[in-house]
C-alpha cells in the first residue's frame, strides 16, 4: 500500500542532539508533504514547546500531538482538535497511592497553560533540557491544580526505566505511564498514548495502519511503532524499541528520519 501519512517524534528522533530539526532532515520532510503525504510531529512535549521547535525551523507538518497523545492541535487551521484531561479524582488518588507507595517520589504537572512544580520536584530535578532553570519559567504550587493533562514523578535516586518500575504497579491501568528518556517517569489519561492518539487521527482521515510509517527512539514510541504499518527505530533508540519496531535506521545524528524519507520521494 502507499505511504499516505509519516508520524515522527521529536527528540532523539526527528531533532538533532540540539533538540531542533537539522536542515537536511526539513527538506526531506518537506518535500513528502509537498507530495500530498500527511506529516504529524509526536511528542511527550506539549504544543506551546515543541511546535515551535519544529515550526519556527520551516518544517511543514501538518498536525503537532503533544503530551504523548494527549492532545492534537490542527496546525493548518490553528484548532485544538482533542485535549484530554485527568479528572481531579484520578489524580488525588494517584497521588495518595504513590506516595503511600514512596515517600520520596515528587510530582510535577501540566495543564492546557502551563507546566506546574512542586519544590520536592524541583529539589531533583532544577534544570530544563535546554539547561534553564525549572522554576524560573514555569509556577511552584503545593498541589495539582484543575485540569492536569499530564503528570510527572521524580525519585532523588531512581531514574527513568528503573523509576517506570517502581511506579508502574501502583498507577490504575486505564491511565498510561512512560518515560520519554529524561531521568523522571510521565503519566497521561486514559486513551493519552501515542499509538492511540496516532489511531484516532488516522481514522478521522480514513487512514489504516499499513499506510503509516513511524519514527520513535524510546519508551513512550512503543505504542505509535506497534501500530503504524512500518513502524522505524532509530539507531540511538533504546534496544527495546528497536526490538518492537519493524526496521531500524541510522541515528538522529546520522539523519535516521531523512534517509528514509528520501527514499519516498
Amino acid at each position: 500500500m502507499p505511504v499516505r501519512l509519516i508520524a515522527t517524534d521529536l527528540d532523539g528522533t526527528f531533532f538533532g542532539p540540539d533538540h531542533l530539526p537539522e536542515a537536511r532532515t526539513i527538506t526531506a520532510l518537506n518535500a513528502v508533504q509537498a507530495a500530498g503525504i500527511v506529516c504529524v510531529a509526536i511528542s511527550g512535549r506539549g504544543h506551546r514547546d515543541g511546535l515551535t521547535r519544529v515550526t519556527s525551523n520551516g518544517a511543514e507538518f501538518d498536525w503537532f500531538i503533544g503530551s504523548n497523545g494527549g492532545h492534537r492541535l490542527n496546525i493548518r487551521s490553528g484548532e485544538m482538535e482533542e485535549h484530554l484531561v485527568f479528572d481531579e479524582t484520578d489524580i488525588i488518588e494517584f497521588r495518595r497511592r504513590l506516595s503511600d507507595h514512596d515517600p520520596d517520589l515528587a510530582f510535577g504537572w501540566t495543564t492546557a497553560e502551563d507546566h506546574y512544580w512542586e519544590q520536592p520536584f524541583l529539589d531533583i530535578h532544577p534544570m530544563k533540557l535546554d539547561g534553564r532553570f525549572r522554576a524560573g519559567s514555569h509556577r511552584i504550587v503545593d498541589t495539582a491544580p484543575p485540569g492536569v493533562d499530564k503528570a510527572f514523578v521524580a525519585h532523588p535516586e531512581l531514574l527513568n526505566v528503573e523509576l517506570l518500575t517502581h511506579v508502574e504497579p501502583h498507577v490504575d491501568p486505564r491511565h498510561h505511564v512512560t518515560t520519554s528518556g529524561v531521568d523522571f517517569v510521565e503519566m497521561t489519561p486514559n486513551g493519552a498514548d501515542k499509538g492511540a492518539a496516532l489511531a484516532r487521527l488516522c481514522s478521522r482521515l480514513d487512514i489504516v495502519a499499513e499506510e503509516v510509517i513511524a519514527f520513535g527512539d524510546n519508551y513512550n514510541d512503543l505504542t505509535m511503532l506497534e501500530w503504524a504499518g512500518r513502524g522505524v527505530a532509530m539507531g540511538n533508540a533504546l534496544d527495546r524499541v528497536k526490538e518492537t519496531a519493524d526496521e531500524v535506521t541510522y541515528s538522529n545524528v546520522e539523519f535516521g528520519v531523512a534517509r528514509v524519507l528520501e527514499e519516498l520521494v
